[in-house]
């Protein structure tokens, strides 16, 4: 299916607005970036239970390296959160002047 191309409003300025399917693009990805956030801080949830349930076993060099990766990996979620919240707030200005 072929999107309409956006066209002028009537009003004589030089807004351009977004075809609906395009908008409604937007607002899902939104959507989206939303459940990815949710999901990030579930695994971030997760990862701080294994560290506890770590804490009950010896301090070895197997588990030093999991908590290692573990650290790692909770550093990274965290970058992706900061990543998605940035896109997030594109997609909203996007909506916003559309």
């Amino acid at each position: 299916m072929i999107d309409r191309p956006a066209q002028k409003e009537s009003t004589g300025d030089n807004v351009i607005t977004w075809p609906f399917r395009a908008t409604s693009v937007v607002a899902n990805a939104r959507i989206d970036c939303e459940t990815l956030q949710q999901s990030v801080v579930t695994l971030q949830r997760c990862l701080g239970a294994l560290g506890d349930f770590l804490r009950n076993f010896d301090d070895g060099p197997e588990t030093k390296r999991l908590r290692a990766h573990m650290a790692e990996l909770n550093e990274l979620l965290s970058l992706r959160l900061v990543q998605i919240s940035e896109t997030e707030r594109l997609l909203q200005e996007l909506l916003r002047r559309g």
